[in-house]
């Protein structure tokens, strides 16, 4: 038996560049006078981590509550724009098709530090079904326990009851990398928002552009032979 552990933002869909949008609006609002957040610094300061982390750095002049409501606002905001421009990650197609294909012998995961309204609205547009898809679930939120700490992804395995040597979690950020290595799970960096040298910093195994050039039977093949 062998596990997939999913993250979900900017791994199983493309949503950096909207989240990156949203940011750089709701950040311009409360601070007109500095310059538009770049590239550079959504993904250093922002990608892939809790909201309460990234408003409590990036607002800390704002009370905890008025740092809740300007989370919200921008989740808010993101789904706004993303029900026009939401796409999933490239051949995420052809990973689904072989996971129907060979579902005897896989369990599937997902661990995420999106907020939940996100998540059930990411799967909606991906059209999978949280109870059906997945074998197990955890949420940050829910959890409470978010990447970087390995906790949720350690957690996840056990709950698939699958052994984490046999087990495969794709990532996209920093934080998720960064989750997955400490819990000493085989990690594929997809390349969404972060670069192949700064994920490879941080200790994963392996990145590609997208599903589409990844090859799970090799995979299989290549954990068993470490």
């Amino acid at each position: 038996m062998y596990g997939i552990l999913f993250g979900l933002d900017g791994t199983l869909v493309d949503s950096d560049p909207i989240h990156f949008e949203a940011w750089q609006i709701i950040l311009a609002e409360i601070n007109p006078d500095a310059p538009l957040i770049d590239r550079e610094f959504f993904n250093k300061h922002i990608s892939g981590r809790l909201n309460a982390d990234i408003t409590r750095e990036l607002s800390s002049h704002l009370s905890e509550e008025e740092q809740e409501k300007l989370a919200d606002k921008k989740e808010l905001l993101f789904r706004q724009l993303a029900k026009e421009k939401l796409q999933p990650t490239r051949g995420l197609d052809k990973i689904l098709e072989y996971i129907k294909q060979n579902r005897s012998k896989l369990k599937i995961g997902l661990a995420t530090n999106a907020p939940r309204l996100v998540v059930d609205f990411e799967l909606g547009i991906l059209k999978l079904d949280e109870k059906t898809f997945f074998d197990a679930a955890l949420l940050a939120e829910e959890f409470g326990i978010g990447k970087p700490k390995p906790d949720i992804y350690l957690e996840l395995a056990k709950r698939l009851n699958v052994d984490k040597n046999s087990c495969i979690i794709f990532e996209d950020s920093v934080s998720g990398v960064r989750a997955a290595v400490a819990a000493e799970i085989k990690c594929i960096g997809v390349l969404t928002s972060a670069k192949q040298e700064t994920l490879e910093q941080y200790g994963t195994w392996r990145t590609v552009q997208n599903f589409e050039e990844i090859n799970l039977d090799e995979i299989w093949s290549a954990i068993q032979s470490e």
